[in-house]
């Protein structure tokens, strides 16, 4: 039965010379055979194309040019252009953590027959000098979303019937788009835990040290889909806050270490 499951891993590049190389080797070292590889690429005025183009890709690789502009645009693309029965967000700089973890992810989808799933994610610093390994929960809540995204996009796999029901991300968020697809999918289905790390997640990128808009958008959107008390509410803000702080006090040593 694995062999009728098709995953695509779905790249987002932009000037990505430095880092995409890692991330092509682990997707063609994977030890399943029907990957696709998708690029999605925000027309990088450096040699990150030409790098795609002359890499010697061990599955179907595909680069496209992003139509319009921004994170979710670019997600959306590669959206689109899937077809497989699951897919991945693996973005530039982002590596799996072994050659057997999609193997491992299709064998829990056929057992289980989830309808989306994440498991584990060890994050790094630029140097990798620090790594971090977010375990597992040991059970889903959805008030786990109230703090923060519990989940983290590299480490997440959708099945194609879970995305069609949930549509597409809201292009009108430049910040925190997943958090709010993932809320709309965990309104869909429960999320399915997988007990092991996917991928090595980069700390260091644009979007990840934007802590404090960070935090205005997830207040946002975590007050229109959980409405809390004022008492609550204000609890929630002071503990998001203090948490905003604490990131951005941690970007030195991530960017630096």
């Amino acid at each position: 039965m694995n062999n009728l499951i098709q995953v695509d891993v779905i790249t987002l590049t932009k000037n990505s010379s430095n880092c995409i190389l890692k991330t092509l080797n682990s997707v063609s070292m994977q030890d399943y055979k029907y990957i696709n590889h998708i690029i999605i690429d925000g027309h990088s005025t450096d040699e990150t194309v030409s790098l795609i183009n002359r890499y010697n890709h061990k599955k179907i690789i595909t680069i496209f040019q992003q139509n319009g502009t921004g994170i979710a645009n670019a997600f959306n693309a590669g959206l689109t252009k899937s077809s497989g029965n699951l897919l991945i967000f693996l973005n530039s700089g982002d590596t799996l953590v072994n050659e057997a973890v999609i193997t491992k992810i299709v064998d829990s989808y056929v057992k289980q027959k989830w309808l989306w799933a994440f498991g584990e994610t060890i994050s790094m610093s630029r140097k990798q000098y620090l790594k971090r390994h977010i375990k597992q929960y040991i059970l889903w809540d959805q008030n786990l979303f109230l703090s923060r995204n519990p989940i983290c996009h590299q480490s997440t796999i959708f099945s194609q019937k879970l995305i069609q029901k949930v549509g597409l991300y809201d292009e009108q968020l430049n910040l925190e788009m997943d958090y709010d697809f993932n809320i709309r999918a965990s309104l869909i289905a429960q999320p399915h835990l997988l007990y092991f790390p996917i991928s090595y997640y980069d700390t260091t990128g644009v979007s990840s040290i934007k802590v404090f808009k960070h935090y205005r958008i997830h207040r946002k959107l975590r007050k229109k889909y959980f409405p809390l008390s004022p008492i609550n509410s204000l609890k929630t803000d002071s503990l998001c806050f203090l948490k905003a702080c604490m990131r951005f006090l941690m970007i030195p040593i991530k960017i630096f270490l």
